[in-house]
């Protein structure tokens, strides 16, 4: 399921790189909390280190004696799979695209998902230094346990850094429609149903009417098997839908 994952670390053009205190420098840069977990990711190697003790407590796994970057994901609710799967492998693409400029340390990725045991994990990353070639050679990452925090309803993302507007557009061009069962005007009502909209309201945004706006959302119901138009709408995010 992740090989595809690996492979983006693994297929890259590396260059030389100086190892030298990497794993101390990241340590002393990142200061955790209690409910923060910080680990690093050798790109060359795809291996995962995890950097701090409360790791396996934050996954809810037991991540000793394990370096394979499936750590990383295989903790994942089920109906959070698809999109966070979609959303790492386009932010590889993105660090790993030297045309984007991303900065290490700078531009830094963030999604907020659930575990199999129903925790609602932050996930922050960001390349942490280039080798000779330009290509990130490591990249470091921090999960923040929010359970207790904020009310999980769904997957989402952001950015934040210089270039998080272009970061923004390419994720949004690329996670949009991607095997969307669903056609482009049921997305448009589906996106208003989200916001809260009634149908009335959805018929005066759009220019149809109300009747078609129900219609719209029986068939959004049936496509997405669900009860109601707003679960529609929060499996469609969790599937990375849009």
């Amino acid at each position: 399921m992740f090989e595809s994952i690996i492979n983006l670390h693994l297929d890259q053009d590396y260059g030389h790189f100086s190892t030298g205190s990497v794993i101390d420098s990241i340590i002393a840069k990142y200061p955790l909390f209690p409910n923060e977990a910080l680990y690093v990711i050798d790109c060359k190697q795809a291996q995962v280190e995890p950097l701090s003790q409360n790791f396996s407590d934050i996954i809810g796994i037991d991540s000793s004696h394990q370096n394979n970057l499936s750590l990383l994901y295989e903790h994942i609710d089920d109906m959070n799979m698809g999109a966070a799967l979609r959303w790492v492998e386009l932010a590889l693409e993105c660090g790993f695209n030297k045309s984007m400029a991303i900065e290490p340390q700078g531009d830094i990725f963030k999604c907020l998902y659930q575990t199999r045991h129903k925790r609602a994990l932050l996930k922050c990353t960001t390349g942490f230094a280039r080798d000779s070639k330009g290509t990130v050679r490591y990249s470091i990452g921090k999960l923040i346990d929010l359970t207790d925090l904020v009310p999980f309803q769904h997957f989402s993302y952001t950015f934040l850094g210089p270039n998080r507007r272009k970061i923004h557009q390419w994720f949004r061009e690329r996670m949009d429609g991607h095997e969307n069962p669903l056609s482009g005007r049921e997305v448009e009502v589906l996106r208003w149903v989200g916001e809260g909209l009634s149908s009335d309201d959805i018929s005066r945004k759009l220019f149809i009417s109300k009747h078609t706006v129900d219609q719209h959302r029986r068939n959004i119901i049936e496509k997405m098997g669900t009860n109601t138009a707003r679960e529609a709408y929060y499996k469609a995010i969790n599937q990375g839908l849009f």
